[in-house]
This record gives structure tokens, C-alpha cells and sequence, in this order.
């Protein structure tokens, strides 16, 4: 179980913010500029996102572009337990290619596979990540107020995995099931984290890969879109 004393820090330049839990450096992000948030927008025009909860981008392509936005795990006292979201739009496009064709499905049943194969559950590690990420964005007198007054919101920002999936043990359980529940929110994990339990899958499916320039005049609010 994740506790506030377990939280690492977030420490760096101003555009440059590095995250850590304890001694386990967690992933870094860089502050947005007016100009990555001018390009989310354009990205996101066709899916609802609420910008205010923007905090930094976590990884671009190779044409500076955002790929994965940092998103707070708070705004007031309303929880957001999804820490990454994936904003590329030909990312954005495969992905739902790949989880129209049950997707979903075959990643869980892969990390099962993998986790029986290896005896070793990576995505418990992962998940525990997750956790201390969210835990990280906040400062200690938010969380500790958190804590004191609104314990349901600290256990639930402080217990999920991932977008706040909950894989723990449930009555006794012993081989709960992994859940995967969006492969986006798997992807924009994997490339803030820079690692992933299903990584293997993830990059047999082209996942890693990027549009080539395809959506480069889209993101960069160019006329055109080739």
C-alpha cells in the first residue's frame, strides 16, 4: 500500500521536472509552452479534454510535437487518477483500430501469460508507479489535508493503478485478473514511464512507432494535412 511518506519528489529546472518515489526515478515532464498547448488543442479538437488540467508533456516525437500530457490528479477536490493521457493523433487513431479488432482482451490475456510464464507480476510494479506518480504532482499540504479530510479521495488517488484500475486481490483471490481498460491509457503510460509490462505486445502491434510526418502539419496548425 502506497502511504504520503512514500511519495517522492518532483525537482529540476522550470521546464525540466523530474519525478521520483523514494530512490525510483519515475519519469519526467516538461512545463507546457503556449505553443505545445495551442498544439493539444489542435490535437484533441475531436475528443473531449479538459485543458485545465494540463501540466506538462511527458513525451513528444520527433518533430517536438506532444505525444503524452501530464494531467493533475486534482482540480478542487475532484479526482483525476489518469496521470498520462496520450494526445498524438495517429497514435490516437491506430490504437482504435487495434482495439476495435479486441485488443483489450488480447493484452490482458498476454501480461496473464507473461505473468504465469515469468512468476513475477511486472504490472503490480507498474501499478505501484502509478501511484506514487499521482501522489508526486500533488504537494504535501494537499495530501495531507487530503489525508485528514477527505480520506476517500486520498485512498482513491493513492490505491489504483494506471487511469485508477484497480488490480488488487479481492476476496481471497489470489489470481486476480489483470485489467487493461483502454490501450491508450497504455500507451501514454508506457511512453511517459519510458517502460511497461507489455511493452513486447504493444511494439508487435506498431504502437512504438510514429506517423512518419503524416500528422505533422495537423499538430503544427500548418495548411494542409500531409
Amino acid at each position: 500500500m502506497t502511504t504520503a511518506r512514500e511519495v517522492l519528489f518532483i525537482k529540476g529546472p522550470p521546464a525540466l521536472k523530474i519525478v521520483s518515489g523514494g530512490t525510483r526515478l519515475l519519469f519526467f515532464y516538461e512545463s507546457l509552452r503556449p505553443s505545445d498547448l495551442r498544439m493539444v488543442e489542435r490535437q484533441m479538437a475531436e475528443r473531449k479534454f479538459d485543458s485545465g488540467r494540463i501540466i506538462g508533456t511527458a513525451a513528444r516525437c520527433r518533430f517536438g510535437c506532444p505525444r503524452v500530457i501530464v494531467c493533475s490528479p486534482l482540480k478542487g477536490v475532484i479526482p483525476f487518477p489518469t496521470s498520462f493521457w496520450l494526445t498524438c493523433p495517429w497514435l490516437a487513431r491506430l490504437i482504435g483500430s487495434v482495439e476495435s479488432g479486441g485488443g483489450v482482451g488480447d493484452l490482458e490475456r498476454w501480461l496473464e501469460a507473461d505473468k504465469r510464464q515469468k512468476k513475477h507480476n511486472k504490472n503490480e510494479r507498474f501499478d505501484i508507479d502509478h501511484r506514487l506518480a499521482r501522489m508526486a504532482l500533488l504537494p504535501p499540504t494537499r495530501l495531507n489535508f487530503l489525508r485528514r479530510f477527505k480520506p476517500q479521495i486520498f485512498d482513491r488517488l493513492r490505491r489504483g493503478g494506471a487511469g485508477g484500475i484497480r488490480n488488487d486481490r479481492h476476496d481471497g483471490d489470489e489470481n486476480s485478473r489483470v485489467r487493461v481498460k483502454c490501450i491508450h491509457l497504455q500507451t501514454a503510460s508506457w511512453l511517459a514511464f519510458r517502460r511497461h509490462p507489455g511493452e513486447e505486445w504493444l511494439k508487435e502491434r506498431g504502437i512504438g512507432q510514429d506517423c512518419g510526418g503524416a500528422m505533422k502539419k495537423l499538430c503544427l496548425g500548418l495548411s494542409g494535412n500531409t
